[in-house]
């Protein structure tokens, strides 16, 4: 051993052989945890209303062109997940480049697949009312599909965060 190392004492980094994590991490690991538990949350919301889109959606598309059911219910998937598909591209894309390319068709198809939905949603909530509850049932109807776009956006982007930083 060399003059110069013989004066120099190790830092002790681990209590036990173990290393102890700092209070600080400790906290930032539990935010991380919470937020992915939020994501979850949000996420679980988001596919309950998709559930209930696709119904109502369907049912809406039966009544007004007088198709079957799966095929009513084959277009209603093309609308709803559709425009989640296009919403998680565009926020998923990795590179600004290519969010671009996506977002010039993605942006368009979904809203026009949101206004669909919406119009279709409130048609088949509105369906079965009478009176003035046409027009809350209506209102739910294009509630529906917000609600749907506003969680995927809000659960993709906690979802992301957590992992990136995590």
């Amino acid at each position: 051993m060399s003059q110069a190392n013989q004066n120099v004492t190790p830092i002790r980094t681990s209590i036990n052989g173990k290393n102890k994590p700092s209070r600080q991490h400790t906290r930032a690991t539990k935010a991380l945890k919470r937020q992915g538990m939020a994501a979850v949350g949000v996420g679980i919301v988001a596919a309950t209303l998709t559930a209930l889109s696709l119904n109502h959606l369907a049912s809406g598309i039966e009544l007004v062109t007088g198709q079957p059911g799966w095929q009513a219910w084959a277009m209603a998937v093309g609308v709803d997940v559709g425009f989640i598909a296009l919403e998680l591209a565009q926020i998923m894309a990795s590179h600004e480049r290519v969010r671009r390319q996506v977002g010039k068709f993605a942006r368009p198809a979904i809203a026009g697949t949101l206004m669909g939905s919406a119009v279709l949603n409130a048609f088949a909530f509105a369906n079965v009312a009478t009176g003035w509850m046409v027009y809350a049932a209506a209102a739910l109807g294009v509630a529906v599909p917000a609600l749907i776009y506003a969680a995927t956006r809000v659960g993709t982007a906690l979802y992301i965060d957590c992992h990136t930083r995590g």
